[in-house]
């Protein structure tokens, strides 16, 4: 039979942003827990105790992590954040406005995402801008997307522009965000 511990440790080697969080120290071990326990159950063949699961987190050994690089570059950018966006809907490219920051096609409209300056605004736009080197590094954008629902935080797109990652949320998660991004990207 599978020890609990072994079970955890493997479920968190396999997943880049439970390692990450882990060895870096910023770590929801609560959240972790409720995304795992299942698969601990599984792997051990019996019910296992929430805070076990918490307290077996809470020991594991920070080791370097290969992805060492990714947290360098991302520890190299800077975060913004700016309100009164929306997203927009026209049947006509020509409607659009001049200040649209990204334009998609769906079917038979167009939408857009613009700050138009009204306060009543629900939308905010975080700007990840990331160091030149970034250019080439694949993966950021997951690891932030994981990062984020790792503190169960909702956003609308997420999307990676060569240097800069953009993270379309509402206002009402935009501060926790801010949060939870400055934290991983300005820790030691």
């Amino acid at each position: 039979m599978t020890k609990i511990s072994d079970s955890v440790k493997v479920i968190v080697d396999n997943n880049l942003i439970y390692s990450m969080t882990i060895s870096s120290g910023l770590c929801n071990y609560t959240k972790i827990a409720e995304d795992i326990k299942d698969k601990v159950e599984a792997m051990t063949g019996k019910n296992v105790k929430f805070n076990t699961i918490v307290k077996v987190l809470t020991n594991m050994k920070a080791v370097k992590p290969e992805y060492t690089d990714d947290l360098d570059i991302l520890r190299k950018s800077s975060l913004t954040i700016e309100y009164e966006y929306s997203i927009l809907y026209f049947d006509d490219l020509k409607k659009v406005p001049d200040n649209a920051i990204l334009i998609m096609k769906e079917s038979n409209f167009y939408v857009c995402i613009a700050n138009i300056g009204n306060r009543e605004s629900k939308i905010a736009l975080i700007k990840i801008i990331l160091p030149k080197e970034s250019s080439f590094t694949p993966g950021l954008t997951l690891l932030i997307t994981d990062y984020l629902m790792t503190y169960g935080i909702k956003f609308t797109n997420i999307y990676r522009l060569d240097t800069e990652i953009w993270i379309i949320i509402d206002n009402a998660n935009a501060g926790k965000a801010l949060f939870h991004l400055s934290n991983l990207l300005h820790s030691n």
